[in-house]
C-alpha cells in the first residue's frame, strides 16, 4: 500500500506542478511580489503557445529567450503559455523558477487587455517547505482550468513530525472566475454551520450495506470546509455527491459521499463511496473508502462488501496487489485480501483491526510455475541466474510474527517451487510444494532451509506497524486453499 500511495501522490503532483523537495526553497512567493516591467506585448505573444485544456505545468514552454514582462523579475527561468483568449482579454499562465536546476517556483495567471494592459493577476501555483522544531511542513498548490473563465486552485499541506513514520495531509480547493472584462475574483468558500451542512445528507438506516449509486443525489460544493480533499486532490474534474449520514451514538457523525470515476495522470479511481468521521462540532478526523478501485501504473487497491452496524462498527474487505517486492524474479500475479473492522472511538478516530487475511494467486500451480520459470530463463542470461532463490510473500503477526515465503530451485532441467513458513527464530515451520520436477536431486537437499534472512521483512513490519490478525489466515492457490495455523502449519481446506 505504501508504494501505491506514493505513486498516487508523487506522479500526479509532478504532472500538475513541479514540487519543491529541496531545503533551499525560496521565501514564500506571492503574485504581488513578482516584479514585471513594460514590454512589447504583441511581440511577446509570438513566443507563446496556446495551451489546450486541461492545462498542466509541464505544458508551459520555456521563454527564457523572450522574457517579456519578466525581464527584471529575478527568475532563473520562466515558462509560459496562453490559456484563454477572449474578445476583451488574454489569460497567460507563467511559471517562474527561482534557481537553476531547482523546483522552487511560483505560477501566476496574468490577464491582459488586447492592447497589452495588465488587468489582473493571481497566484495559482507555488511550492514551499518550512521546518520548526520537530515539525516540517510541505505546502503546494497548482491550477486546474475548467474553461476560459473558471479555474480551480488546489492546495495541499503535508505535516511531518520527527519520530512519526507517516505524515498527515490536508487539502482544499479554491475557485476563481474571470469576468467579461478580464478581472479575476475569488468565489467565496462555504461558511455554513456543520449541522446545516450535515442536513444535506439523508439519514441511512443501520445495519447498512454499501452500494454505489448517484440516483437522486445532489452534488457537493467543492468549496466546503467540511471535506478534506487529500484522497482526491490529484484527480481532475472531481465529482462528489451527498450520499447519506449515519449518527454514531455518543461520538459523532458519519457522512458518506459518492465519488464519480476520476482520472489524473497515470492514476484512476472508479466510482466509490467514501466515509468521513466527524466529531459533534464538525471536525473531520478520519476517512475510509468503503468500495471501489484506485490504481496507478499497474498497482491498485480496492474496497468491497462494506457494512456499517448500528454502533458505527464498519466491516470492509480491503484488497491490493501492492506488497513491496512480491512477484520478484518469477513475476507471478497475486492479490492480498484483508478483512478489516473499524471501531469508532472518541475524537473521530478509528481503531483498525484485522480479522482475516488471504493471499491469492491462481498461478501457484505446476503448469503456470513451469511456464514462469521458463520465461525467467529466456529473459536473462542463464549463466547469471541463481539456481536457488527466495521470495517474501507476506507476514502475519499473532503471538509472534510468522513469515510466509516462497523458495525456488531451478537448474534448468529440474525445478522445485514451494511455499513455506518461518518463525522469528528463523526455523522453518512448514512447507507446501507447489511444483516438483526433481528427477535426480533429493528434495531434502534443495528444499527451504533454516536461518534464511528476513531483515527486509522485519524492517517493513516495523515501518508499517503491522497489526495482529485476529482471525483466519489463508493462501488461495488455483485449486486449493491453505489455512495457516497459529503455529505456522499449512492445513488444506
Amino acid at each position: 500500500m505504501r508504494r501505491l500511495a506514493s505513486l498516487l501522490i508523487l506522479l500526479p503532483a509532478m504532472a500538475f506542478f513541479s514540487c519543491n523537495n529541496s531545503s533551499s526553497a525560496a521565501k514564500e512567493p506571492a503574485a504581488d511580489s513578482v516584479k514585471t516591467v513594460a514590454f512589447d506585448f504583441q511581440g511577446w505573444l509570438k513566443h507563446l503557445k496556446t495551451i489546450p485544456h486541461p492545462v498542466h505545468g509541464y505544458d508551459l514552454e520555456n521563454i527564457d529567450s523572450a522574457l517579456g514582462p519578466f525581464a527584471q523579475s529575478g527568475f532563473a527561468s520562466v515558462s509560459a503559455g496562453i490559456v484563454a483568449r477572449q474578445k476583451n482579454y488574454l489569460a497567460i499562465a507563467a511559471q517562474g523558477f527561482y534557481k537553476k536546476d531547482s523546483d522552487s517556483s511560483v505560477m501566476l495567471l496574468l490577464v491582459y487587455s488586447p492592447d497589452g494592459k495588465e488587468i489582473g493577476r493571481q497566484e495559482v501555483g507555488m511550492s514551499k517547505e518550512e521546518s520548526k522544531g520537530d515539525e516540517s511542513n510541505s505546502i503546494h498548490k497548482w491550477p486546474e482550468f475548467i474553461n476560459d473563465s473558471t479555474f480551480w486552485v488546489k492546495e495541499t499541506w503535508y505535516t511531518y513530525k520527527k519520530g512519526v513514520a507517516n505524515g498527515e495531509s490536508k487539502a482544499r480547493i479554491k475557485q476563481y472566475r474571470i469576468n467579461y472584462q478580464g478581472q479575476i475574483s475569488a468565489v467565496p468558500q462555504e461558511t455554513v454551520p456543520f449541522d446545516t451542512y450535515a442536513g444535506r445528507f439523508k439519514t441511512l438506516t443501520t445495519p447498512f450495506t454499501v452500494n454505489y449509486t448517484l440516483a437522486g443525489l445532489q452534488p457537493v460544493s467543492l468549496l466546503t470546509p467540511y471535506f478534506d480533499f487529500s484522497d482526491l486532490i490529484y484527480f481532475e474534474q472531481i465529482k462528489l455527491s451527498h450520499y447519506g449520514k449515519i449518527p454514531v451514538p455518543g461520538k459523532g457523525t458519519y457522512l458518506l459521499y459518492a465519488v464519480g470515476a476520476l482520472e489524473g495522470g497515470e492514476s484512476m479511481m472508479d466510482s466509490t463511496i467514501q466515509l468521513v468521521y466527524h466529531t459533534p462540532d464538525g471536525k473531520e478526523s478520519s476517512s475510509i473508502r468503503l468500495n471501489g478501485y484506485i490504481g496507478s501504473e499497474g498497482y491498485y487497491s480496492a474496497s468491497k462488501n462494506a457494512t456499517v452496524a448500528a454502533d458505527g462498527t464498519i466491516r470492509v474487505m480491503e484488497e491490493s496487489n501492492d506488497e513491496d517486492g512480491v512477484g520478484g524474479e518469477v513475476g507471478f500475479l497475486f492479490k492480498s485480501e484483508e478483512l478489516v473492522v473499524y471501531t469508532p472511538e472518541n475524537g473521530a478516530k478509528f481503531k483498525r483491526q484485522l480479522v482475516g487475511k488471504n493471499f491469492y494467486s491462481a498461478e501457484f500451480n505446476p503448469a503456470d510455475m513451469k511456464e514462469l520459470l521458463a520465461t525467467r530463463r529466456s529473459n536473462y542470461d542463464a549463466a547469471s541466474l541463481d539456481t536457488e532463490f527466495e521470495q517474501a510473500l507476506f507476514s502475519v503477526l499473532r503471538d509472534e510474527t510468522i513469515y510466509v515465503r516462497m523458495h525456488v530451485y531451478d537448474n534448468g532441467s529440474e525445478q522445485l517451487v514451494e511455499i513455506y513458513t518461518v518463525g522469528t527464530d528463523l526455523r522453518v515451520l512448514d512447507r507446501y510444494v507447489v511444483y516438483n520436477n526433481l528427477k535426480k536431486t533429493p528434495y531434502e537437499k534443495v528444499s527451504a532451509r533454516d536461518n534464511v534472512s528476513v531483515d527486509g521483512e522485519i524492517e517493513k513490519d516495523d515501518t508499517v506497524r503491522k497489526l495482529p490478525v485476529n482471525g483466519p489466515v489463508t493462501v488461495t492457490l488455483k485449486d486449493k486453499v491453505l489455512q495457516i495455523t497459529p503455529e505456522g502449519k499449512f492445513q488444506a481446506q
